[in-house]
């Protein structure tokens, strides 16, 4: 609750930023227009042609904003940081609408694209420098900060005290304490009425269940905010929400911490990019399969039963790398695994066709996992989905969060060496890292970075 206030200015902040985004394409438009009647160039298309943008830009210019941290600036250094944040993210803005047209196909003037980049950062940051200059008023400050009052054991209070961010400590005014085991309910009133408290603090642990109902229903009567801590610091408070259940307020611990917003729009994206993809390289899909009956006996498309999303099994295709009967031959290699963990890896595999090796080595073979993406069994970035066997032979349990997500095309794995990497458990590092640290912004990295690896067959074999 105390961080629900910064973050809804936040999502205000963002809608603003994608309104003058807009604003900005309308100036560019006008400006390029102006231009051409000035300078003699070639004339623009009509501005109908641009509108279509709008939403394009209103959304992409804050995702990338809060992608840079410009709406998390310190307080040290705080306009340099905003400056550079903006600065970077003008450039990016710029280069994603320039390759969502290339994608697309559709052409537009460049020049009209730069300077959306350009005045909308100018108008961003702007905008920052008058909030900012508001939020430092004395009155800004009055208002914005809560006045607190602890109520629960002296010990538990300072230990969340000190467990404070500076951005919560900004939040509040800290306007005293109450020891619901010594002191009457009735003193509460007074302190709430005394002091105007705005919200209280109610720390439950070492507090019983009725006098945490007293404090609960007399902050209801006065119509006082309130916030709950229910003492469970062993678990993952980063990722904890509140939710219903039964008619209750109950304790939500997710998996992951991503915003469930920015989950939708990778789901989305998911959908919109594998269809887009399995339409434009149906043809290279084509010409792969021919080259594998051709080459070689057996089935174009190989099918296998992989672990999804929190272990769920599902079939995932692949282009045939291999001969025929490759898995009837594998016990028979099993000496010769390099990866130190439950999976298996060969290098020089002898299973592997000619045709396959090319394949594998450009990750052509997982190609058609784009249908598997488009079924919502995959998403684009993701840890790489394990053979059903392999994840039964997992030795360690956080081996099984790397299936809180769904599996994906390509990962930190696939980009930082593949192959070269030996031991399982970087690899289940990875995987973790990009779980407990995932973005959409760290997903549209990752997919930049599979383009050149799988290009140049970067740690493939």
């Amino acid at each position: 609750m105390l961080t629900h206030a910064q973050r809804t200015r936040t999502r205000l902040f963002q809608v603003a930023d994608g309104c003058l985004f807009v604003t900005a394409l309308l100036a560019a438009y006008f400006l390029r227009a102006a231009c051409a009647g000035w300078l003699g160039w070639q004339e623009l298309e009509a501005i109908e042609d641009y509108l279509w943008l709008a939403p394009v830009v209103a959304l992409l210019g804050p995702m990338v904003l809060a992608g840079q941290g410009f709406y998390e600036s310190p307080r040290t250094g705080q306009r340099l940081h905003a400056l550079f944040a903006m600065l970077r993210s003008c450039v990016f803005t710029v280069f994603g609408l320039i390759v969502f047209l290339f994608i697309i196909r559709i052409q537009l003037a460049r020049s009209v694209i730069i300077l959306v980049g350009t005045i909308g950062g100018g108008l961003v940051y702007i905008r920052y420098e008058v909030t900012t200059r508001l939020h430092s008023r004395r009155f800004a400050q009055e208002q914005l900060r809560r006045r607190a009052l602890w109520v629960g054991l002296p010990s538990e209070n300072q230990l969340l005290r000190d467990a404070l961010t500076r951005l919560e400590r900004d939040t509040l005014v800290d306007s005293g304490e109450f020891n619901p085991a010594t002191q009457p309910v009735g003193e509460l009133v007074g302190m709430l009425h005394e002091l105007a408290v705005n919200v209280v603090i109610l720390n439950l642990a070492g507090v019983g269940r009725d006098q945490a109902t007293s404090v609960l229903l007399a902050c209801s009567n006065e119509g006082v905010e309130v916030l709950v801590r229910p003492g469970l610091s062993t678990l993952p408070s980063p990722h904890v929400t509140i939710d219903q259940f039964g008619g209750e307020a109950v304790l939500y611990y997710r998996a992951q911490s991503a915003p469930l917003s920015h989950l939708l729009v990778k789901q989305l994206v998911d959908y919109v990019l594998a269809a887009l993809l399995l339409l434009l390289l149906s043809p290279l899909l084509a010409l792969i399969a021919i080259a594998i009956r051709l080459t070689s006996p057996g089935a174009a498309l190989y099918r296998q039963v992989r672990s999804g999303l929190n272990g769920r099994s599902f079939l995932m295709l692949k282009f045939r790398s291999m001969r025929s009967d490759a898995e009837l031959e594998q016990a028979s290699l099993a000496e010769r695994n390099e990866m130190r963990g439950p999976v298996f890896k060969v290098t020089n595999d002898p299973r592997v066709t000619p045709v396959g090796r090319l394949l594998r080595r450009h990750s052509l073979d997982e190609l058609p996992q784009l249908w598997n993406v488009l079924r919502g069994e995959m998403s684009l970035v993701g840890p790489r989905p394990l053979p059903i066997e392999e994840v039964k032979r997992f030795d360690h349990d956080t081996h099984r969060r790397r299936l809180s997500v769904k599996p994906g095309l390509t990962c930190l794995w696939q980009i930082s060496g593949r192959n070269d990497i030996a031991d399982f458990a970087d690899w289940v590092r990875l995987d973790l890292n990009y779980i407990d640290q995932w973005s959409l912004w760290l997903d549209f990295k990752i997919l930049l970075a599979t383009i050149p690896a799988a290009l140049f067959g970067r740690g493939a074999r």
